[in-house]
């Protein structure tokens, strides 16, 4: 909003006037004082002019006009008859709920209380009182119905953004994030894995940059978006400069971070008597030589820094806005870190009173220092939980001990040299030419051009590349996003009825080139580059491209702010497919109707606002498959006999086409109570058809399956986002709650057969994504009689084992006593925002929450499965024996004769939790005292991320995804880098 005044307030100073003039000065303040950068106009004309940094303007009126108006960003408009007089303040009151705020939804823009669909904000504001790292942080818990994991605490690492459930199994399920007008790169970028963690390339983006966010969830919304709207769309706005002196802010943070929760693991001793237990004999694998906690030697305090530094302003032609930052973040595990220095550029220009144009830039250049981790052997959290502490550091030779072929944790994280860099280059540049009152030509060019190298080296001296003499990998990625828009808009208001339409066209042009080398056999770990390295195991390089033309209109009308329509169409062409199926046709429809504006309302005082929407759409899906899938592909490499040879590599499918997703959307809208109370409520129902999945085929067509469309998804979901303002005095407090629910199934599969995924996941019709599959435990067999007495797969059972259920009642145990044992997904999810404010002083407090979710911890298969030399957690103190036999802790023995570490329940644990997830403490400096230092203000803040967790969930954090980037292995774990608490101190200056 604060944008659109702006714009507004240049294009007012634009005309000049020549005629006979009264001049008229005069304050604008509100109840806390001054107000700089409010707007002054003359009603009926394009004169204008902005308070100063003690509130006062003075504005010249022609003869013929005596009213004035003044506006100011979060508070209510006034107008007033000038009345012959020289000298008017102005006190305005803070529009509580902020219904006025425009809202971008897409190409058009709408006011907040004229929305017919769903869309959720997160404002500069917003994110400046909960600092956050990436642009996902910041929509976590704040946005109803849009569900987000941080996958691990791998610093710039992977997270998972659901808007409304998942709508695919095979293809993205991630929003599609647009940043002023451009859609940008989201997919992980690297080509050679340390896990399952996987790069973010959205951690590129610098949130203080960020002015807004709009997220549509519903299909009315996102279908001007076509075939990338079945996800949701992520609409992000960065800052613009506004008319006025320059303004200069810096906003520098330096904390610390440290893992908030550690893992009981066996001491040296204890570790010792396990291995009695076990074989009979402690120093059966050898003798005792140390006792090392290798959680204490791999977890580290953590620094964190973000600075940032902007300078903005402009004239009644110009505005600008300029920022670089840099923020830094070393891992809370030895040998990580990421680290990002970005700059952005916004320049918008009047060129006339006909003609506009403007760029926005930014630049980011990021480094990660990424670790063995995530599902990895060789990771260092993998290894700190599962090598045994019974032994030193180091040998007598200074070299790092290993055992059982498993890495030393250290040697892991300090020889270890894994490094990302990402060059990326976001922006656009456009132009407006107003052609008549109300109707305008708009047209854009914009890019997103990343360009991506990871470099790796693995010195003998790791377990990792022992074998191979060590190890070195290159790769290197350059991905570009072209985009050209056209657009005609019309907005026109006639007496009581208000249109605004735009008709447009699109083109946007997708290409990445890569190439990456592999190499081993190094003569020392002195040489690390790629030409010390004797055997090439593997050259690649690969180059794609798709394309996708659209061509869309979008139209909006209201009456007398009372009925409200609107309608999209959308037409997508795009190169993946081919013939007839490379078109996708996407329309969507909503409606609206402002209850509150009834003459039968007009006596129920309490309710300011009442507006009931509904909305159909339907949008696409066609991310996460490759840019030839549906076609026949041959490539080399097929030699025989030192002859170069071509083979078939893929099948086609000529009749692949988009997934198809329609949803019908319905919500209320009330606001009371002089507008201290608001509150949205939605219902959603989502269908997915056509899923793009692989399906099986006879080999001996040389492959297995072939891509093709089956099976169909539905999510059926509930939103309810509520706002309060509690107290409006000198005490302010103000209250924000989201709740959803949303309900997914699988409604088809190919001949409904299951799909099976890591850790027991499994996707089946009648069950929802991220759902868990396996035996049934029913206690702990206590006697050879219960053994006896019962079905059992193995002739070792003895007791201790764990008894599973014969659920079919075969008299045996096999792949048919399997059954459904839990689900990644929540019951209710979403978050509650406290802001107090007295005076200079703020306090925000925000708690995540999550209810209902299940967390299959494969950790506990590995380090309580006690069968192995593992070391194991002290729960397994608890272990079965005959004079402990009130446990659910079974027996230790090794071999597993019983199959006790088969996915079973036993491994699925209740995932819920309520996080704070941030907390900040500010106080804003008196105006007074800051003039005298020469600046406009000054705000020193703490803040707190994951300050305090409260969750059943036995491990490091309830919050987690082993498979990072996985549609149907969600809520798992296995060695997973736990996130951290952060503790942070800053100041915020504006000269």
């Amino acid at each position: 909003m604060r944008s659109l005044l702006t714009l507004l307030f240049v294009t007012l100073l634009s005309a000049p006037w020549a005629m006979a003039q009264t001049m008229v000065s005069g304050t604008v303040s509100d109840e806390a004082g001054p107000l700089h950068f409010a707007v002054v106009t003359v009603k009926g004309t394009t004169i204008g002019v902005a308070t100063d940094e003690t509130g006062k303007y003075a504005i010249s009126v022609p003869d013929g006009y005596d009213r004035l108006v003044v506006k100011f960003v979060g508070y209510t408009s006034q107008e007033v008859e000038i009345g012959g007089r020289s000298t008017i303040d102005f006190t305005l009151e803070e529009d509580l709920m902020e219904l006025d705020e425009v809202v971008v939804t897409g190409y058009l823009t709408t006011k907040r209380k004229d929305l017919t669909g769903a869309v959720s904000s997160v404002s500069a504001d917003d994110i400046a009182t909960m600092p956050a790292p990436t642009v996902q942080n910041v929509l976590q818990g704040r946005t109803a119905g849009v569900m987000v994991t941080s996958n691990s605490g791998t610093p710039g690492g992977g997270m998972d953004v659901r808007v409304r459930g998942s709508t695919s199994i095979s293809a993205s399920n991630q929003p599609l994030y647009v940043i002023d007008g451009v859609p940008v790169i989201r997919g992980n970028q690297s080509q050679n894995g340390v896990g399952n963690a996987l790069t973010n390339p959205l951690s590129d983006i610098n949130p203080n940059d960020i002015q807004n966010i709009e997220v549509l969830k519903d299909a009315a919304s996102t279908a001007i978006y076509g075939a990338r709207g079945a996800n949701g769309v992520v609409l992000i706005t960065t800052k613009k400069g506004k008319a006025g002196a320059p303004k200069v802010t810096l906003n520098s943070t330096i904390g610390f971070q440290e893992a908030w929760n550690r893992v009981e693991m066996l001491d040296g001793d204890q570790y010792m008597e396990y291995i009695g237990t076990v074989l009979g004999n402690p120093e059966a694998l050898g003798p005792q030589t140390g006792n090392v906690n290798w959680q204490d030697e791999i977890f580290q305090r953590g620094v964190i820094t973000d600075n940032n530094l902007s300078i903005s302003g402009g004239d009644t032609k110009s505005n600008y806005y300029a920022s670089l930052s840099y923020y830094g973040n070393e891992g809370i595990v030895v040998g990580s870190a990421f680290n990002r220095i970005s700059g952005r550029l916004n320049l918008e220009n009047n060129a006339s009173d006909i003609f506009k144009f403007g760029m926005n830039v930014g630049y980011t250049h990021s480094e990660a220092d990424r670790v063995q981790n995530d599902n990895n052997i060789y990771g260092v959290v993998s290894t700190a939980i599962l090598l045994p502490s019974n032994f030193a550091i180091f040998n007598d030779d200074g070299s790092y001990q290993t055992k059982y072929g498993l890495e030393n944790p250290i040697n892991g994280a300090v020889n270890y040299h894994n490094l990302a860099v990402s060059n990326r280059v976001t922006g656009n540049a456009f132009g407006k030419l107003d052609i008549i009152d109300g109707l305008f030509l708009r047209g854009s060019l914009g890019m997103d051009v990343l360009g991506f190298r990871e470099e790796i080296y693995e010195p003998n001296t790791l377990q990792s590349a022992a074998g191979t003499n060590g190890r070195g990998f290159v790769g290197q990625s350059t991905t570009q996003s072209w985009i050209s828009d056209l657009t005609l808009n019309y907005q026109k208001t006639f007496d009581l009825h208000a249109v605004s339409a735009v008709v447009g066209t699109s083109y946007q042009d997708f290409t990445r080139e890569r190439v990456s080398a592999d190499v081993t056999d190094f003569p020392t770990p002195d040489f690390t580059t790629l030409n010390a390295g004797a055997n090439v195991v593997e050259a690649s390089a690969d180059f794609t491209r798709w394309g996708i033309e659209s061509y869309f209109a979008n139209a909006a009308y209201n009456y007398n702010e009372t009925y409200f329509f609107t309608g999209v169409v959308r037409l997508d062409r795009s190169s993946r497919f081919l013939g007839d199926n490379r078109n996708g046709f996407f329309p969507g429809a909503s409606a609206a109707w402002r209850i509150s504006n009834m003459d039968f309302m007009s006596s129920v005082s309490q309710v300011n606002d009442l507006k009931l929407r509904v909305g159909y759409g339907v949008t696409g899906n066609q991310d996460g498959i490759g840019a030839f899938e549906a076609q026949q592909l041959w490539g080399g490499g097929a030699n025989y006999f030192g002859s170069s040879g071509i083979a078939p590599s893929q099948l086609g499918n000529p009749d692949l086409r988009w997934e198809t997703t329609t949803q019908f959307n319905t919500g209320l809208d009330v606001t009371v109570l002089n507008n201290r109370l608001s509150a949205n409520i939605d219902f959603f129902i989502k269908n997915t058809n056509d899923l793009l999945l692989d399906r099986p085929i006879p080999t001996t067509s040389g492959f297995t399956t072939v891509i093709a469309n089956i099976g169909s998804m539905r999510n059926i979901g509930y939103e309810l986002s509520l706002n309060s303002v509690n107290v409006n005095s000198d005490l302010r407090w103000e209250t924000t709650l989201t709740v959803a629910r949303v309900q997914n199934e699988i409604t088809e599969l190919f001949d409904d057969q299951p799909l099976d995924f890591g850790f027991g996941s499994r996707v089946a019709v009648g069950q929802p994504i991220g759902t868990f599959y396996g035996y049934v435990t029913d206690g702990i067999f206590q006697s050879q009689e219960e053994i006896d007495a019962a079905a059992t797969q193995t002739s070792g059972t003895a007791p201790g084992d764990v008894r599973f259920k014969d659920l079919n009642d075969d008299g045996v145990i096999n792949d048919e006593d399997r059954d459904f044992i839990g689900s990644a997904q929540p019951d209710l999810m979403g978050g509650l925002t406290n802001t107090l404010s007295y005076k200079g002083l703020e306090l925000s407090i925000f708690f995540q929450f999550s209810v209902g979710n299940e967390i299959y911890n494969n950790n506990a298969v590995f380090a309580e499965g006690m069968n192995s030399v593992f070391n194991q957690t002290t729960r397994t103190l608890d272990a079965w024996t005959p004079e402990n036999t009130d446990t659910d802790m079974p027996r230790a023995v090794w071999g597993d004769p019983n199959a006790n570490r088969r996915d079973s329940d036993r491994f699925v644990e209740d995932g819920s939790y309520l996080r704070l997830k941030n907390a900040s403490l500010g106080y804003t400096l008196p105006a007074d005292v800051v003039s005298k230092l020469g600046l406009a203000r000054v705000k020193i803040f703490a803040a707190g991320q994951n300050l305090l967790t409260f969750t059943n969930y036995s491990w490091f954090d309830p919050e987690v995804n082993t498979f990072d980037g996985s549609n149907a292995a969600l809520g798992t774990d296995f060695l997973t880098y736990p996130q951290a608490r952060t503790v942070t101190l800053g100041a915020n200056i504006s000269f």
